[in-house]
């Protein structure tokens, strides 16, 4: 079961400027960031998985499984 996000816009803006950053260094080093185990970011009492999507890091929309 997914769990849904609650975060508060200053929460969403730290997670965009991180997703970012991260995309930026797999393109500049073409280098996968934790391929193989799960790619988790802890946000305050939040924890997101995410994912390439070959383009960007977006957060998985099934958080909690």
């Amino acid at each position: 079961m997914s769990a849904p996000l609650n975060l508060a816009a200053e929460q969403l803006r730290k997670l965009g400027s991180a997703l970012d950053a991260m995309a930026d260094i797999t393109r500049t080093y073409d280098i996968s960031l934790c391929p193989y185990g799960r790619q988790q970011l802890g946000l305050d009492d939040n924890v997101l998985s995410f994912s390439w999507d070959g383009s960007a890091y977006v957060i998985d929309d099934r958080n909690g499984d």
